[in-house]
This record gives C-alpha cells, structure tokens and sequence, in this order.
C-alpha cells in the first residue's frame, strides 16, 4: 500500500470520528447549558409571579386593615346604619380599592353590612362555572368562617389571606377583625372582602411579568412537587417540575393551598426557550461550516502531500538534518531549479517566520482589547500588553519587575495568593474577581482568568492570565441590589433594608436611637384626593425626611405612613430635638397638584437601646409603643416609657 493510501486511510476515519463526536457533544453539552439557561430563566419568572401576587395579598390586607380598624367601622359594628355603607362602601369606592365585595359580619357569623360586585361573571371568567350569584355569596361567607376568619379570640391582628376557588371562581380572600382606630379594642366581629382573578387582573400582571399566565382548576399535584414557602395558617405554594410544551415552549405551575391544606388555585407560567433554539440554529450552522471547513483543508493536505511532500521528502531530510539546534541564522542552501531547492526556500522562509514569531506574538497580544500578563512563580509580573495599561492607567514599566500585590488591596491580594498555589497545584485554570487600583487611584472591578506555564516536562515556570474589565456588570448588580431595598414611591429604605440594618446596628454601635413615625389623619387625603395625592404627599414626606437628616440613608418608610429613622450613637437629647425638629418640618402645609393639605401632621415615637430595649425587635415594638401614646393627642413626640 503507497503513501497516498495510507494517508487517507488515516485522515478520512479520524474526519468522521470528529465530526460525530463534536456532533454529540454539542447536544449533550451545549444545547444542555442552552437549556438550562432557559430553565432558570423559567423558574426566575415564575419566582416573580409568586412574590408579585404576594405583594398584591399584603396590600389588600394592608386596605382592609385600614377600614377594620376604624372608629367609624366599630361604631357601625355596635349600631348599625344602612348610610354608613352607602357613604363609605357604595360600588364606585369599592371600584376604586380594586375590591370585588366587601362584608361586615358579626361574631355570630351574621351579615352587618354588605357590598357585591360579582356582575357578569361568566364574561369577567371564562370557564367559570354558571353559579347563582345568591349562591356564590353564602359560600363565600361560609369558606371564610371556615378558614377562620371570626376566630379572633380577642387578637385584633388575627387574619386571613388567601387565593380560593369557591365554587369555580378563583378569587383572594381577606379577613380582618374590626376593632378601632389603634386595634386596642376587642373584636367586634370581621370585615371579610375578596378580590377576583378575572381577564382583566390576570393580563394586569401579564403586562407586569412579560410571560404568559393561566389560571386553572386542575389543582393535582405529586410528590415531584416542591413547596415554595413553609405551610403555615395563611396557605402554602407549590412548584412543580419545568414540562415542556413541544419543543419551543415551557412551562412550571404554581398551585396555592388554603391553610388547611387543600389546594385552591393552580397558576402556570409559560415561556419560549430562545437560547434552546438559538443555540440548536447556532450548533447546526457551526457543524455544517465546520464539515466544509474541514473537507476543503483534506483536499488542500492532500494537494500538498502529493507535490510537495511525498516526492521530496527523502531529498529533503538529507538538508535539515545539517541544521545544527545552535545554528540559529543556518539556512537551507539552493539546490538549483528543482523540488528540492524549492523546498529548501520554503524551509528557509519558515525558519524567518519562526524568528519573527516572538514578534508577532507581542503585536497580537498588543492587539487584542483584553489585558494579558504572564508572572514568574512568585508573581513578579514578566510581560504585559498595551490593553492592560490602558485598562490600570500604568506604563508597561510601571508594572514588569513589580510584584502583583501593587495591583490589589491587602485582603484581595491575600485571596488572590491562595488561588495562585490552587492553579499551581492543581493545574488547572482559576477565576478571580477583586478591585484593582489603577495609576490614578481609583479602584475598577476586573476578572482575571490565569492557568500554569509548564514545559515539556510539565515544571512549573510561572502564570499567564486575561485580566477583563467587568465594572459595568458589578455597577447593573450593586443597582439591583439597592432596587430591592428602596421603596418605590418615597426612595427611602424600604422595610426589608430596616429588618437588616437595625440588628446590624445593635451590634455594631454601643447606642441605638430609633424614630417611629406615623402620620395623622393620612387616611383623609386619600379619601378626599385619592391615592395619587396620597402618593405624592408620601413621597413629599420622604424627601423632608431625607433632607432633614445628616445620613439620608438611615430614614426608612416600613409600609403605608409609618417611617422610621435610625440613629448610631445618639445620645437621648440629640434624638428627641431631632424628633422635634421633624415635627415642625413633617408637619408644615404640602402644596400638591394644586392643592394644599395643611392638616397632616406627624406622631413620633422614640426609643433608645439599650435603656428601652435588648434586642432589635423589642427597640422596635418600644418605638412603636411610645408612637401610639404620642399619636393619643397627635403632633407629638414621645419617648417610650415602660409605666
């Protein structure tokens, strides 16, 4: 068998080798990151679906506490007036809470009072099933008093929230008992109200979530489910497993339980897969391209094989081994007008490009956007390119012969020694992210990706990295971050940031002071002006707050009027003129749209750890307790006493 022969025999088989090789492993590999992908990006949509509806149960809850407890609410409880639900729950208010009916029972389970709109459901709910509206509003009342709504037992706070179908009609159900204006009275019986989740809600949160939402009343589940949240009185929610729906779409359910248990509600959240596709399109065109690359180049090595290599490579081999390792200019001498002196100009050019290699090497290097260095084995930087001084703002001899701890801070240069001896240990490429200090002082967040040098032999000789530029995605992180703890109307802190500052506070300051404000008669302008202007006059009410205080970032709104200012290292006189400074300020006239609300005023409550409180949550129940007695007479700021 020839040469040609052999070589074909050789090439072909390994050709087709790696195509099927690289054919499986992008299945198996890359369509299954693809996929994954996709899958988190599911998961993370319906995590949204789950914590929106959440936030949307919390704010009615938050609505019908405001009416439950009300002087006006108790009063009517003890003696009932048919005007008080006319005036105060007609079907245009009711509207405009976003509630579909509302209920003022008795502890004896008897309607007080009663306000219904459930017209047009089988319009409003499609595949609802038909349900006399009589009928639908007894089981109402009936599936509250199940789940407990009139089970007070002398708890003001005692309440219900939960996603229920009763008869086919999927709505949230609230409950809270009326008492008066501070919750200190006993129960007088419960207000009950329910919102549904007809077309117009479930493409309201469509709109929010941008996948695709359907409610069903296939409420099944196994053992493949997995609980979101831990079961307790107010319901769990489940999460099933990701289905596909053919090959571009996805799918996971959410199925809501009522607090004994029993499933109510089944949401599923459906998505595209686009990186699955996209990556399937990519993948195929790669392959192709790649068998076109690969069968062109076959055919050039074998052109080449047969002028250029077969027939002379006999001749040739005579003439290269005069080469001596030490003869670095040595050329191939010309042997006149045939092959071999054709070859041995083409061999005397490659030992040219090989000379030139280090080069050459240097300008690509130098070409490419990215840093790259190279140290020695105790990380003394070796070689550097232009990409990298431009990126740190240092001159190429600023850095080569310096160690690279002239880069990063002492604790990131700590971190970064030990990642070191693992890539040398362990011969394998390593990530590290730090802060690195440029020429001018400043600090940019870079990622470096280093692997060994090794020889030969395999000893090791030192690192080589890429150092990249990422300070635009860790600026996108530390914004969403600061999202989650902002309130979206006041840009103060929100209650999350409270629940993590405060504690953290305690224990790194030897005084606490806390502020908790309330305002007064808050109520009455969204009664009067509507929730807009109640809006601005919260968000008018964060910026004095804001302005009014040395370290913006310490003044909270915790949910609906109460703010909350946190004092490190106060002392109790610096506290209190600070609470009757904010008085004066909190209290002035708001001019909004138009309008000039000059009867709001602030009721302040301080506390101070350690002399109120031992921990966070009682400095906290301490400021709420001293806000309460301020808010007896209003416009008033009282420290807590215990008598």
């Amino acid at each position: 068998m020839n040469l040609r022969a052999r070589l074909l025999l050789l090439f072909l088989p390994l050709f087709a080798a790696s195509l099927a090789g690289v054919w499986m492993l992008s299945d198996s590999i890359l369509l299954d990151r693809f996929d994954r992908g996709d899958r988190q990006r599911l998961a993370d949509e319906v995590r949204i679906v789950h914590k929106r509806i959440a936030f949307e149960k919390q704010r009615y809850l938050d609505i019908v506490r405001s009416y439950a407890w009300w002087d006006a609410s108790y009063a009517f409880m003890h003696t009932p007036d048919p005007k008080f639900v006319t005036e105060n729950l007609d079907i245009d208010m009711l509207g405009f809470l976003g509630f579909d009916y509302v209920l003022y029972v008795d502890r004896q389970g008897r309607i007080v009072g009663q306000q219904w709109g459930l017209d047009n459901l089988s319009e409003r709910i499609p595949g609802a099933p038909a349900t006399n509206p009589e009928t639908l509003q007894r089981d109402i009342l009936k599936t509250a008093i199940e789940l407990g709504a009139l089970d007070v037992a002398g708890d003001t706070r005692h309440s219900i929230d939960q996603l229920v179908q009763i008869d086919g009609v999927p709505q949230l159900l609230l409950s809270y008992p009326i008492s008066d204006t501070d919750g200190h009275a006993e129960p007088a019986g419960a207000m009950i109200a329910g919102v549904l989740f007809d077309k117009r809600r479930m493409a309201g949160l469509e709109d929010q979530m941008g996948a695709h939402l359907r409610l069903t009343s296939d409420a099944s589940s196994d053992s493949t489910w997995r609980p979101l949240n831990i079961p307790n009185n107010r319901g769990a929610t489940l999460l099933s497993p990701r289905q596909l729906l053919g090959r571009n779409t996805q799918q996971m359910s959410l199925l809501y339980l009522n607090s004994k248990g029993q499933p109510q509600m089944r949401i599923e959240v459906s998505s595209p897969r686009p990186l699955y596709l996209q990556g399937r399109q990519s993948i195929r065109l790669f392959l192709y391209l790649a068998m076109a690359l690969l069968a062109v180049a076959l055919l050039l090595a074998y052109l080449a094989l047969e002028l250029w290599i077969i027939r002379r490579v006999r001749m040739l081999n005579r003439e290269v081994s005069s080469i001596g390792p030490d003869d670095n200019q040595q050329r191939l001498g010309s042997l006149g007008e045939d092959e071999l002196g054709q070859l041995a100009g083409e061999m005397n050019h490659m030992l040219d490009r090989l000379e030139q290699s280090e080069a050459r090497d240097r300008a690509i290097l130098d070409a490419i956007r990215d840093g790259y260095f190279e140290m020695d084995h105790k990380g003394i930087l070796l070689t550097v390119n232009a990409a990298l001084c431009r990126m740190l703002g240092y001159s190429a001899q600023d850095l080569v012969g310096r160690h690279y701890s002239l880069l990063l801070p002492a604790e990131d240069a700590r971190r970064a020694q030990a990642l070191y001896i693992q890539v040398r240990d362990d011969q394998r490429e390593t990530t590290f992210s730090a802060p690195f200090k440029c020429g001018d002082g400043r600090l940019l967040n870079c990622e470096t990706r280093c692997s060994a040098i090794r020889d030969n032999q395999g000893v090791f000789g030192g690192f080589r990295g890429i150092l990249r530029d990422i300070s635009q995605h860790v600026a996108y992180q530390n914004q969403l971050i600061d999202l989650a703890f902002r309130d979206a109307v006041t840009g103060l802190g929100n209650r999350k940031a409270f629940d993590e500052q405060l504690p953290a506070a305690i224990i790194r300051c030897e005084r606490v002071a806390l502020l908790y404000i309330d305002l007064d008669r808050f109520k009455q302008v969204n009664d009067r002006f509507g929730h807009a202007t109640g809006d601005a006059l919260l968000a008018a009410v964060g910026e004095r707050l804001h302005n009014s205080l040395r370290q913006p970032d310490q003044a909270y709104r915790l949910g609906g009027d109460e703010f909350a200012v946190l004092l490190e290292n106060a002392e109790p006189p610096q506290a209190e003129s600070l609470g009757m400074r904010l008085l004066q300020v909190l209290g002035s006239p708001y001019e909004l749209s138009g309008q000039t609300i000059d009867f709001v005023t602030p009721s302040i409550g301080i506390a101070f750890y350690p002399q109120d409180a031992d921990d966070a949550e009682d400095l906290t129940r301490a400021a709420d307790v001293a806000m309460y007695q301020a808010k007896q007479e209003r416009n008033r700021c009282q420290r807590y006493s215990a008598i």
